[in-house]
Parts: structure tokens; C-alpha cells; sequence
């Protein structure tokens, strides 16, 4: 049968109008509070303090030469928490929903000394003593550095001005929780440090996850990550003013319902509990940047298995590393200290049964929760719209019980 390259040609043009006249027409539907396209053009520290909080920002330089960048709702002798970000995300995160419903908010309204860590690489903390964004040792990085430098040093600097506290309530989303797991991995003594580590969508192991996206990006990222490198990209997306305002106006104006289902794809869908009208916030301020190599650690345990430290694909390279051609597990066991587990069956990017085959390592669970809404996605971890009531008052609970010293 001949096909009429003239008519498809003519499909192909209808479907692409269809969509951007789709896209458009949601688009003008949509209709922004202006307090929110303000909030968008904010920082963290900005959106913090337009809703009547204190904020500070600190400075925390780790041992590899990274400065780094923590903010801070301020509480002087209430009990520490660290929250750190996903891969890709911010500290803004903590706090893009509002008072009404941001975690960092809730905390300090309910007594604590509430710091956020922008992790190496974030716009938040892109500064070294040594070496430039723009040059490739810079990003020479993943989850692990994250794990074993900006972890530890900015409990250090933070107990070091919480007089009374040798420990600190610790919340980790997503590569948040990969890192500490790092940390206690490779410098357990610093699990002494942490009164109770809340992990939400833990982020270990990758044996069960069958996610579509996942599925279809799988057989060709390996490939995609070295064309990225030949091209000397090694940071992911690129931090330019160009690109991240065309990002926030393509998805906040012009195709705001296509973000929104890419998001869904990756993430789980789940739409009840996504705000719309708080898109430009999102399309903001994530992504965030970081390493292509922490992308590309990931990908390795997604491959593979296991969870490893980063494989150089080089046996040589390995055994001058870590004394072994194969990159070695991290030793999960020597994360000592009291655990706290929320995770969800629509998470696409951490599979439930990979959480609970995590669990049975760790050696001191003291609270293990699948959340009971079965529709939670990775993203609702820190935007969904009852986020209070679905997790957060699950959360405060168990942190009570172990500040009463009854868990």
C-alpha cells in the first residue's frame, strides 16, 4: 500500500494545532492569583518572610571545598530539624505551599528550629573555593558526596548554634533520604547525631519498579547520559536565566496541561491533590539543578540492582577506588539510629516493596507507615493539598512521641 506522504504531513500539522490550541485554551482558563506570579518571583528567603516568618541564610562549607546555602526559620533554644530536598529541588520546596501547608511552616508553628539544606549543585549553592560552575570538577558529584560532606557538615554547623541539642530531627524527600542513607552508611558515627530520621519516599533500592516512564527511558539512558557528557555537559538542567525563564513560561502560560501530565507520568498520577493554580511556583523554582553524574548514579542502581556506590565502568578505576572491580553496597545496617518510613503504592519513583525489603535492614524502625491514600504520588510528598492531613499529622505525632522519649 503507498502511504500519501502529502496527507500525513497534513495529520501530523492538525494534531500538532490540536494540541497547542488545547494547550492554550487551558491556558487562558487558567486563571492566577497575582500573589501567586509575585510568589514565583521570589526566593526562599523572600517567601518566607512575606508571610510574617524570620529567615535567615547561612553559609556551610563542607570538607571537599563546596559552600553551601541553608535557610532557616528561626526558633533560638527550640529543638533542631534539617530538611533536605530531592535531586533537582530546593530548599523552596519546604515552603511553596504556603503556611497553610508547607512542612517547614507547620514546623516552627509547632515549636522548632527549622533549617533547610540546599544541597552542592542547587542555585542555592553553586560556590566552591576551588573550582567554577563552568568547569567539569565542579559536578564531579552524586547523592554520595552529598552524603558524606553536606550532610554531616551542616549538622555539625548547625548544632553548633543550638545550644543544648547534640541532635537534630532529620526529614529527607526523595535523594534526601538516598544521601543520609549514605551518611549513615559511610560515617556512622553521625547517626548519633540524629534524634529520628523521617524518610518520605525512601529511595534505595530499585528491584521492583516497574514505572512506565521509567520502563521506556531505561534502554536508552545509558546511551543518552554518555552523548551528554561527549558534549561536555556534566550539569543538568544548565543554570541559565534564558532557560529558566522560558521553562516558567512555557509551562505556567503557554502548555501548562502537558507539564502537568509529564509531571504525573514521572511522579503517579494523581490530580485530586495537585494544585493548578500554583503551577507558576513550581515551574519556578523546579528544577533546581544538578550533577548529570547523580543522574547518572541513579541510573546505574535502577540497571542494576543493589544498592552501590558509583560505578566508574572501568575495573581498574574501581579496584584503585575501592579495592574491587565491582563498586561495593553501602552497608545499610550501620544506619543506627531511630527510623521513621512513609511511602505509597503510586509513588512511581520509589516502589513500595523495594521500601519494605529497605526496612528489614535497617536496624531500628520505630515507625513504618504505607500511607492509607492510595493515590499519593512521589510529588505529593511535599505539594499535595491535604499533605497536613494525609502525612504531615502522622509525622508530628511520631516526633512527639520520641522528643517524650516514649519511642
Amino acid at each position: 500500500m503507498k502511504i500519501n506522504t502529502n496527507n500525513m504531513s497534513k495529520i501530523f500539522r492538525f494534531l500538532i494545532a490540536l494540541w497547542l490550541h488545547t494547550n492554550l485554551v487551558l491556558s487562558s482558563i487558567l486563571k492566577y492569583d497575582p500573589s501567586i506570579l509575585e510568589d514565583a518571583q521570589l526566593t526562599t528567603i523572600g517567601l518566607i518572610r512575606k508571610y510574617g516568618y524570620k529567615a535567615e541564610e547561612h553559609k556551610v562549607e563542607t570538607k571537599d571545598g563546596f559552600r553551601l546555602t541553608a535557610h532557616r526559620i528561626p526558633k533560638p533554644g527550640a529543638q533542631p530539624v534539617l530538611l533536605v530536598h530531592g535531586l533537582e529541588d530546593s530548599s523552596a520546596t519546604w515552603v511553596l505551599t504556603g503556611p497553610c501547608c508547607g512542612l517547614a511552616y507547620l514546623l516552627s508553628d509547632r515549636g522548632y528550629d527549622v533549617w533547610m539544606l540546599n544541597t552542592r549543585g542547587n542555585r542555592y549553592s553553586r560556590k566552591h573555593r576551588k573550582y567554577h560552575p563552568l568547569m567539569r570538577q565542579f559536578w564531579d558529584f552524586s547523592f554520595h558526596e552529598i552524603g558524606v560532606y553536606d550532610i554531616p557538615a551542616t549538622i555539625d554547623y548547625m548544632l553548633d548554634r543550638s545550644k543544648g541539642y547534640k541532635q537534630v530531627h532529620y526529614v529527607g524527600h526523595s535523594q534526601g533520604t538516598t544521601s543520609v542513607f549514605v551518611m549513615g552508611s559511610e560515617r556512622p558515627e553521625y547517626m548519633k547525631k540524629v534524634k529520628l530520621l523521617q524518610a518520605l519516599a525512601p529511595v534505595a533500592y530499585f528491584d521492583n519498579l516497574n514505572a512506565p516512564f521509567i520502563q521506556l527511558i531505561k534502554p536508552f539512558a545509558r546511551s543518552l547520559l554518555s552523548m551528554i557528557k561527549l558534549f561536555g555537559i556534566y550539569e543538568f538542567p544548565p543554570e541559565r536565566e534564558v532557560w529558566s525563564r522560558l521553562y516558567y513560561k512555557l509551562c505556567s502560560f503557554a502548555f501548562p496541561n502537558t507539564c502537568t501530565n509529564f509531571l504525573m507520568l514521572v511522579m503517579g498520577q494523581d490530580y485530586s491533590q495537585f494544585n493548578q493554580t500554583l503551577i507558576p511556583l513550581f515551574s519556578k523554582h523546579f528544577v533546581a539543578g544538578s550533577s548529570v553524574k547523580s543522574i547518572e548514579h541513579y541510573t546505574q542502581l535502577i540497571e542494576r540492582g543493589g544498592f552501590f556506590k558509583y560505578d566508574f565502568g572501568n575495573p581498574k578505576v574501581n579496584i584503585k577506588k575501592y579495592g574491587t572491580r565491582n563498586p561495593p553496597a553501602y552497608k545499610v545496617g550501620n544506619i543506627n539510629c531511630k527510623v521513621a518510613l512513609y511511602y505509597s503504592e503510586n509513588d512511581q519513583l520509589t516502589s513500595f516493596k523495594d521500601v519494605q525489603r529497605l526496612r528489614k535492614q535497617l536496624p531500628n524502625v520505630v515507625h513504618d507507615e504505607l500511607l492509607a491514600y492510595k493515590k499519593f504520588n512521589h510529588l505529593d510528598f511535599t505539594f499535595a493539598i491535604d499533605a497536613k492531613k494525609l502525612l504531615y499529622d502522622s509525622m508530628f505525632r511520631v516526633m512527639e512521641k520520641v522528643d517524650k522519649g516514649e519511642l
